[in-house]
Parts: C-alpha cells; structure tokens; sequence
C-alpha cells in the first residue's frame, strides 16, 4: 500500500489587493442546470490551478437554464462556510434564489423539481478581478446542490407572492471553483451555448 501525506501549506501573501479594488455582490443573471446532465468526463480543469474549470460540458440534449433575481443585492443569502471535518475540513456552499411568479406551470416545472432533485448553480460575480477569472463562480459541481429550503409567503415583501429556494452543497472538498475559458468573452460565449443546448 503506497503512503501518502497530504501537506498544506500556503502558496501566496496575505495581503489586500491595491490594483483592482474588490466589489461585493452577484449580478442578476445566472444558470442552473442539473447535476446529472453535467458531463464530468468532458469537463476540464486548468492544469496549473483545479479550482478553475476551463470548460463546463453537458450531455448531449441536456441545457442550461437562466435565472434572474432582479434588485440591489440578488442571490441574498448566497454564502460558502467550512465545516469542520475528523480528518480534513470541507466547505457548505449556500445558493438563496427568488422566483418571483407562481402557479401551476411554476410549481409542476420549477419548484417540484427544485425539491427533489440535484443541480449546478453558475454565478455572476460583481468583482471579476484583474484578469476575469473570478468573475463567474460554479456551485454544486462536486457534490450537487439540493434544496434545504422553498417558501412561498403571500404577504412576504421580498418575494412578493413568490418563491425563496435555498439549496446548499454540503460538504465540498474546495472552497470555490471558477468558470474561465481562454477570455471572458469566450468564457460568457459558451454559458449562453448552454442555454441554447448546443
């Protein structure tokens, strides 16, 4: 049996980007999709950093689907937190989306679904950083996120007779994963093929 240590250590300063001043927030247009259409074998990584993914494949016929949360601060709720492990620590990813309709084509449709099955959520971040690479962030892609809430309150301000869906992936081994082909352009050219189902 061969032995393997698993080391970490630190690979970059701590330290407060002056250049490219952070902005908090996600944008309103984002993508789901469901985890079992994703086609891992397909999907690749950067091989000189495995928390970009450099191109995100589904399986033939299988699309993307949009979302979008209008408003200030959409997505509110949307959140990563490392849980403590016995051998290793892994991290709770959080995805909260509003629907903002309701009836029987979005119940049958949306919310049954999002009840009970397994998805891939892709986000707009607000701070895209220097060169792009955080500007789109994939949760779900390593253990799928399920639903751990859906509330439809008729008299709530926030959904206006809406939907609240939380979903969250437990237990991920990395605390982010990013979507960054050859450019952004490029990276935003085959997010929109995804939907299209091409």
């Amino acid at each position: 049996m061969a032995t393997e240590s698993c080391d970490y250590q630190l690979a970059a300063d701590l330290a407060a980007n002056c250049t490219v001043k952070p902005v908090k927030g996600i944008k309103s247009h984002g993508y789901i999709m469901n985890y079992d259409d994703i086609d891992f074998e397909a999907t690749t990584r950067d091989p000189t950093n495995p928390n970009i993914v450099k191109a995100l494949i589904l399986k033939t016929g299988a699309k993307a689907y949009k979302m979008y949360v209008p408003g200030k601060s959409p997505y509110t709720g949307t959140k990563k937190s490392m849980v403590a492990g016995t051998y290793r620590n892994r991290f709770n990813k959080d995805v909260s989306v509003v629907i903002l309709d309701n009836g029987p084509d979005v119940s049958h449709n949306i919310i049954d679904q999002l009840a009970n099955g397994t998805f891939v959520v892709v986000l707009e971040n607000k701070f895209a950083g220097a060169d792009g690479k955080n500007t789109y962030e994939i949760y779900g892609l390593e253990s799928g996120l399920t639903a751990t809430a859906l509330d439809d309150d008729k008299y709530s301000d926030d959904t206006e007779g809406g939907w609240l869906a939380t979903l969250q992936e437990e237990n991920a081994p990395t605390s982010g994963i990013f979507l960054f082909g050859e450019s952004l352009s490029a990276t935003r050219t085959a997010l929109a093929s995804l939907v299209s189902g091409s």
